[in-house]
């Protein structure tokens, strides 16, 4: 079976958790397990720069990360839900991702499987969700992921917004399916 760690990042329950639990439901009836983080919604420290972690492959902090990274190391792919705020990830998303040093430098995230999913308030062109996508897609990159899967949403700015979109969830959803199995 294969299993996936479902990052999101937003604390709201807004569009990027709503399409986590669609997915989450879709995904345990093909036999994905998955789990859900929510960074925003944790006891997360920010990332001092120290560099014990590069090291010991360990961060000194004690906090939710450490339950995070092995739910990490547990799955097969990683996927990545976020807003795009002025067209960057969220700020709670990139500080979940500087925590992942200590996999990073020993390269434990090395040929996992990443989709990087963003969702935009305005239409594609008006500059929306590229540059996060972007981002998502150089982290995996830099950390050797395999990023089998992208996708953008727009024109998602209220909280219920992607519910309206449930025809283009299915198919990114069945996509997507395919590329985990």
């Amino acid at each position: 079976m294969t299993k996936v760690t479902i990052i999101i990042g937003s604390r709201r329950n807004g569009n990027s958790s709503k399409l986590a639990k669609i997915m989450k439901e879709k995904f345990q009836k093909e036999r994905i397990i998955s789990n859900i983080i929510t960074p925003g919604n944790q006891k997360i420290y920010l990332c001092t720069g120290c560099m014990d972690c590069d090291q010991n492959g360990k961060c000194d902090f004690k906090d939710d990360m450490e339950d995070n990274i092995n739910k990490i190391l547990e799955s097969e792919a990683l996927i990545f839900i976020t807003p795009s705020r002025c067209n960057l990830l969220s700020g709670d998303l990139k500080i979940f991702m500087d925590r992942l040093n200590p996999l990073y430098t020993p390269k434990k995230l090395k040929d996992k499987k990443m989709i990087s999913i963003v969702i935009g308030g305005k239409k594609k062109e008006e500059y929306s969700t590229e540059s996060a996508l972007t981002s998502l897609n150089s982290f995996a990159d830099s950390a050797e992921m395999k990023v089998v899967y992208q996708y953008q949403f727009n024109e998602c700015l209220l909280a219920n917004d992607i519910l309206e979109k449930q025809e283009e969830i299915n198919k990114m959803i069945d996509e997507l399916i395919k590329k985990l199995k």
